[in-house]
């Protein structure tokens, strides 16, 4: 396995390229939260929620990691061929898994990443915009199941690299750890090892691999409540004995919707497991639970599911309701039905003991 890997880094490494055709892109409007330079590096200005990166930022050099995702899926295969045709040289860095490829934008480079399976792209050293409006154009065509952009969700840290000794005793005394001289995150601040050689590509896949877990995650989260707002009034309607303006279709949409997601979550994908890759690599399967654990990806899930046995319950209680109603009107018609049978019943009975007769004293005088 650590073969295999090695060879996955030698690959990384010649397959780097830069594309000469991104210097001409057109400038955009930054971040609010971040701002360039001249000489090109990024800064923190001012946010109160990423204290760590802040303190950092004040001595060493700060830049953003964004993850987006867009859809069910990426077809890796075409988005490799996607990249060619623009003129990339993209690397299948982590087989069926992740492609990466080196970036350009305006004096800045950084690596971007493609999680396949996740249906989402994450780039280091651009921020949210620059991701959205030159990065993500580049593989519009190898989404499957795409979202609308206004669906996009997304997940925003900082990270700084570690080219040094000195530079590890210097991150270490501003973040308070000792001892440690491997890739981690802590709070709002991812720290990349780049000491050993190419393996800080490996790490930035495992720490890509966390971050899109949870934006991957949100997008269920957010069909989730728009579900629940959906069907919010019929519970309504229920809780105060009004009749439910719903049809068993609707409802069985619903409910196949409710399958669908629970399957995206437990089923479809490795959100709620650490993919195989990792469980052979200590090193990434402890970068892969810290960012999930950062980022509460294992209790939103656990809610998540919550949610989903409440919208199940919720589903199957209107069925009931309707299967009920339905019930009670068949009832009705065979009791009509019946009290129609029994009516024609009577006529005969009446036509044949007192209307069918005819007069035996007429018939004798005859």
């Amino acid at each position: 396995m650590l073969g295999r890997f090695t060879r996955l880094l030698v690959a990384t490494a010649q397959g780097y390229r830069y594309a000469s055709n991104s210097a001409s892109a057109k400038p955009i409007a930054r971040s609010l939260r971040r701002s360039v330079l001249p000489d090109g590096p990024w800064k923190i200005t001012e946010d109160k929620s990423h204290p760590l990166a802040h303190r950092v930022s004040k001595q060493m050099s700060i830049k953003p990691v964004t993850a987006i995702t867009t859809s069910e899926s990426y077809d890796l295969n075409k988005v490799i061929e996607l990249l060619f045709q623009k003129g990339y040289q993209p690397v299948n860095l982590i087989p069926n898994e992740i492609v990466t490829f080196k970036y350009f934008y305006e004096g800045l480079q950084g690596d971007v990443m493609v999680i396949g399976q996740n249906g989402s792209v994450v780039s280091w050293g651009f921020d949210e915009a620059s991701h959205k409006q030159h990065i993500l154009p580049l593989i519009d065509g190898a989404r499957t199941n795409p979202l609308p952009q206004s669906l996009y969700e997304s997940e925003d840290l900082d990270y700084v690299e570690i080219e040094s000794k000195e530079e590890w005793s210097q991150i270490s005394s501003l973040v308070n750890v000792s001892g440690l001289e491997q890739s981690f995150i802590k709070e709002d601040l991812i720290v990349v090892d780049r000491t050993s050689g190419d393996k800080d590509m490996l790490d930035k896949a495992a720490f890509s691999s966390g971050i899109s877990r949870s934006t991957m995650l949100a997008v269920l989260e957010r069909n989730m409540e728009a579900h629940i707002e959906s069907t919010r009034s019929f519970t309504e309607l229920l809780s105060k004995g009004n009749r439910l303006n719903i049809t068993e279709a609707e409802i069985l949409k619903s409910t196949g919707r409710l399958f669908l997601m629970r399957g995206k979550l437990n089923l479809y994908s490795e959100l709620i497991e650490t993919p195989d890759l990792y469980w052979s690599e200590p090193t990434l399967e402890t970068i892969y639970k810290q960012v999930s654990r950062n980022l509460d990806v294992p209790a939103r899930i656990s809610i998540l599911n919550k949610k989903l046995d409440y919208a199940t319950d919720e589903s199957r209680a209107l069925m009931s309701v309707l299967n009920e109603k339905k019930s009670t009107r068949l009832e009705w018609i065979i009791i009509y039905l019946i009290t129609v049978e029994v009516c024609f019943e009577l006529h005969h009975f009446y036509e044949r003991f007192f209307g069918g007769k005819p007069d035996a004293h007429a018939s004798l005088q005859e």
